[in-house]
């Protein structure tokens, strides 16, 4: 939230400078973003009345005018703007000024004519920009020889305050005031009286509140008779601005004003766009509204509207509708304010693409009780702009459904616990008179009752963090804290986490943390086979959909590095996916990761870098399997996926059960996901990585081994996995191991297959092994061979 600094100390004003204010409402909770001037620094800068204009002898573009600087005598500036004309009032440097930029304004000569000062426009002075081509015009009634910086109130900050959701309730320079107030322990007051305008007769415009529980509370009142042409004041204009709103008109203006200096949304109807009554109720579906940024949406039963007879006129508590806009022509106006319950809005705005004042307000919460001050505020002050005739208010409230203040026990013992420090009763209690509470005494405490603009106030525990905010967390003792250390044992059999994070940082990788959120369209086109869950209310359209696989997050990463000249990705990330398993959404922990680019960094020493392939990804994945030792329980079974090249992907089964998948990102996937090169990718579910075989001592043997080196040839589709499967199925307490040492295609093989070579190595643990036993063992191991994958010897 934005606001002037000015504005702030009309209610409240701390002997403070700007910095400090700042400080102070950082260290309270309302944490200051920016302090901003509303204008560079410049000086001798006054108000001039252009006397008379007269065209340079010797310089067809320059004039010579004569302005009154309130000096008594009139100064004469050479001056080359286009819109300079007797008569009007200007921004005059005087000789000695200063304009931003260090730059200083002297006596001088153009084209041998004098020149005392300099004729100043919007951006010479660092201004906003006020669309006009040449001077900056001041209005008619400016003081003339007063300082600029004065009459256009430039010596202010603009004030950026990052509030926590909590705090709906400083939305608002009267929030801020309070607060203010508060911490420095000095009196606030509003700067204008609660009175309510004269009013004239009832209000023509009939209210039906059909969804009382949403708007428990809705005022409407009519206004005619007013100065059509009237504008909006310079002063609100300015405050405007510097609040971050734009000035459209003068009824617009009022009910954003109000938002600003009270926090209560408001709206404006213009009365001849209406017809029939005011309806409060729910969207029939598929109703029409174009709202005011001419937004056509199409409306669903769940949102609660503002409609007549002819149908919608605005989105509760969000926007309002193009149709029944004010205007330049306006006639008659209907003034709205009304509470929503943050339930009737909470999420709408961002359902139909739109996020507004309005809306980020009432999401939060609005005191209840405010409407009534608003409204009276907004017609106040435009009856005394543009006058005319107000009715009397429609007030449509259902007091029952209004959000009721409970009173909140505190103890101080309570307090010391949560803020390691003592604060004396007094202390508190002035703490809490101070942000508007009702405080009762009790026999253990206190009984506080929160003002109904803290609808934050539910527990004891939010009654200390006011202590502790207020009191100053840095006027909190440092108190040691003193606490057993229990340290968990870690089973053996257990694999940590932090064990596997390292193996792949060893091997290169990179720790990245995604957002568990992805786009709907890009989960739906690379994981069609995985059904996902979608948000009722995302944070934006791309982040609508549950990851159901880390992938999504891999490849946005991957071409966010990619765009940046980072060709060279290896990445992983541990984390939750979301699966729905018969109808119910269960969370997974997985462990994931990316490569794509050369298989080493770049080095004087690697004269022909190699791009990653399926075997170097495999390799990885095959170490976290060695870490938990099941690099014999797991098989890489080829199969297909969407997001995957075919041919260049498998399914890692434990067990024979499916545990995760790997493989070469398809290519028709690169151009969506916005990546380049051969993308490969992994993902583990953790359980199946978190058990280890705990380490067991073996005899080392004595004896002698035995080593046999048999080639089979086998179908040139085999796996070699296969292969290895058939012989260690071998019922034996002497075969060690099986090594493979070659795989053979070529002459004297047929094309449509290969030789297999593998190692046999055998050893008896307690004596020398005979040839016999060996011999037998081998040809069990051919025969079985033969059997399970039609080999055969070579």
């Amino acid at each position: 939230m934005k606001l002037s600094e000015n504005w702030l100390r009309e209610w409240t004003n701390p002997d403070w400078d700007s910095n400090r204010l700042a400080e102070e409402l950082s260290l309270a909770g309302l944490e200051v973003d920016g302090i901003e001037p509303v204008a560079p620094a410049f000086n001798n800068v006054v108000v001039g009345h252009v006397l008379s204009v007269e065209k340079h002898p010797d310089a067809d573009k320059l004039n010579v005018t004569q302005v009154d600087v309130g000096q008594g005598e009139p100064v004469q500036i050479v001056c080359g703007a286009k819109n300079v004309v007797a008569g009007m009032k200007a921004c005059c440097a005087m000789v000695g000024a200063t304009l931003p930029g260090d730059f200083q304004i002297k006596k001088a000569k153009l084209r041998g004519v004098s020149s005392n000062g300099m004729l100043c426009g919007a951006s010479e002075l660092g201004l906003p920009d006020d669309g006009v081509d040449g001077l900056h015009v001041l209005p008619n009634d400016a003081p003339i020889g007063m300082d600029v910086r004065d009459y256009l109130n430039l010596n202010d900050t603009v004030l950026e305050v990052d509030l926590t959701p909590n705090r709906a309730d400083c939305l608002s320079v009267e929030g801020i005031a309070r607060d203010v107030a508060a911490v420095a322990n000095i009196a606030w007051q509003q700067p204008f009286e609660n009175m309510m305008v004269a009013q004239q007769g009832a209000c023509s415009v009939e209210i039906k509140v059909q969804e009382p529980a949403l708007c428990p509370k809705y005022l409407g009142c009519v206004v005619t008779g007013f100065d059509t042409q009237a504008n909006t004041p310079k002063w609100m204009q300015q405050r405007l601005q510097r609040g971050g709103l734009n000035p459209k008109n003068l009824m617009v203006d009022i009910t954003n004003y109000v938002l600003l200096e009270l926090g209560q949304p408001m709206h404006a109807f213009d009365l001849a766009k209406l017809t029939g009554a005011i309806q409060v109720r729910k969207a029939v579906a598929g109703e029409k509204l174009i709202t005011l940024d001419e937004k056509e949406l199409t409306l669903t039963d769940d949102t609660l509207i503002i409609a007549d007879d002819n149908g919608p006129l605005a989105l509760a508590g969000v926007m309002g509708g193009l149709h029944s806009a004010v205007s330049d022509t306006t006639q008659a106006i209907f003034f709205e304010c009304a509470h929503f319950t943050p339930l009737s809005v909470v999420g709408k705005a961002r359902a139909y693409g739109l996020h507004t004042d309005s809306s980020h307000r009432f999401e939060r919460g609005v005191d209840a009780q405010l409407p009534e001050r608003a409204l009276a505020r907004a017609l106040a002050l435009f009856t005394k702009i543009a006058g005319g005739q107000v009715s009397e208010v429609n007030a449509q409230i259902s007091a029952e459904l209004l959000p009721q203040v409970k009173p909140i026990a505190l103890r101080p013992e309570r307090i010391v616990k949560l803020l390691g420090a003592y604060i004396a009763n007094d202390q508190v209690e002035s703490i809490f008179k101070r942000l508007g509470f009702s405080i009762e005494n009790q026999a253990d405490g206190w009984l506080m009752t929160p003002p109904s603009y803290r609808f934050d106030m539910a527990i004891e525990a939010d009654l200390i963090e006011e202590v502790g905010r207020i009191y100053g967390y840095n006027n909190l003792p440092e108190t040691p804290v003193e606490a057993p250390v229990r340290l968990p044992s870690l089973p053996e059999s257990e694999q940590e986490l932090y064990g596997l994070k390292q193996a792949l940082v060893q091997r290169g990788y990179h720790e990245v943390v995604t957002y568990s959120f992805v786009e709907e369209a890009k989960q739906a086109v690379l994981l069609p086979e995985l059904p996902y869950v979608c948000l009722q209310n995302p944070i934006s359209d791309d982040m609508k959909a549950m990851r159901t696989t880390l992938f999504p997050g891999f490849l946005n990463t991957i071409a966010y590095n990619q765009n940046r000249q980072q060709n060279r990705v290896r990445i992983f990330e541990s984390g939750l996916t979301f699966v729905q398993i018969d109808g119910q959404v269960q969370q997974v922990p997985v462990l994931g990761g990316a490569i794509v680019g050369s298989k080493t960094p770049n080095s004087w020493a690697v004269t022909e870098p190699r791009v990653v392939d399926f075997y170097d990804l495999k390799g990885d994945v095959e170490t976290l399997l060695g870490m938990s030792h099941l690099q014999n329980r797991v098989r890489f079974v080829p199969h297909e996926y969407t997001i995957f090249h075919p041919g260049q992907s498998a399914a890692i089964q434990l067990d024979g059960k499916t545990v995760g998948f790997m493989g070469q990102l398809h290519p028709k996937h690169a151009k969506l996901t916005g990546v380049s090169g051969k993308v490969f990718l992994f993902e583990i579910r953790l359980d199946a990585l978190s058990t280890k075989l705990v380490p067991s001592a073996n005899a080392i043997s004595k004896f002698p081994e035995v080593q046999r080196d048999l080639a089979f040839v086998v179908d040139g589709e085999l796996p070699v996995q296969a292969l290895f499967d058939a012989v260690e199925s071998v019922e034996s307490s002497i075969l060690q191991g099986v090594e493979l040492f070659d795989i053979y295609r070529g002459q004297g093989i047929e094309p449509h297959q290969k030789s297999i070579a593998l190692t046999l190595k055998i050893q008896h643990t307690e004596r020398t092994l005979q040839d016999e036993e060996v011999e037998a063992l081998v040809a069990q191991i051919i025969d079985l061979a033969a059997q399970k994958v039609q080999a055969r010897l070579r």
